[in-house]
């Protein structure tokens, strides 16, 4: 009996390591966390300050079972460190299913919507830019990976054509992610979206 039950462990083991899990599960972890989004907004939320003497950015982000979250949406902007406006802009908060050990997971991510300013060192405008959401691949570790919306540049204004370029866009549409234990990148290329991870040292 001993060793059936081991054999059977063991197989349970080598066949979530080899293959991709499927969406047979029922169990959705973390499902509306944020209650229903309704266009990219959460139900809860509140207004937060980055600072560093002075106020780097402001905006709002998503609050889940009176919990916190680094999900920014609605109207944010940035300062430099003199108090100079940098950019400005809108967020909205997206999700996609993964596939964990347990079940379903939701997973929660952030992206740029609509007309986001950008200015110089001065606090003149440099240029504006619009974003898109766009349906875009995921690896995830589902069977087939995911779908989930991520704001693109698709054309950049003619009165713009000198002072922005591909190499600017691709870094513009980034979203970077902080927490105390990991930043995280994502990155919208040719209709897929590619994520990376750097876990911070210590100390």
């Amino acid at each position: 009996m001993k060793t059936a039950k081991y054999i059977l462990f063991l197989f349970l083991i080598l066949s979530c390591s080899v293959n991709k899990l499927t969406k047979k599960q029922f169990y959705i972890l973390n499902e509306n966390l944020y209650g229903n989004l309704k266009n990219g907004f959460p139900e809860k939320d509140t207004l937060i300050e980055i600072k560093k003497g002075k106020t780097l950015s402001i905006g709002k982000v998503a609050v889940g079972k009176g919990e916190v979250s680094n999900l920014k949406f609605g109207n944010w902007k940035k300062f430099n460190e003199k108090g100079i406006l940098l950019t400005e802009g809108q967020y909205k908060i997206g999700k996609y299913e993964d596939c964990g050990m347990g079940g379903l997971e939701q997973v929660f991510y952030y992206y740029k919507t609509g007309i986001w300013k950008f200015f110089n060192e001065s606090g003149e405008l440099e240029f504006e830019l619009e974003f898109i959401p766009k349906n875009h691949n995921i690896e995830t570790r589902c069977e087939g990976g995911e779908k989930m919306l991520f704001g693109i540049v698709e054309d950049i204004p003619l009165k713009y054509k000198g002072r922005v370029n591909a190499k600017l866009i691709f870094e513009l549409q980034k979203i970077e992610y902080e927490d105390p234990y990991v930043n995280t990148i994502t990155t919208p290329l040719n209709g897929k979206v590619f994520v990376k991870t750097k876990i911070k040292q210590s100390g």
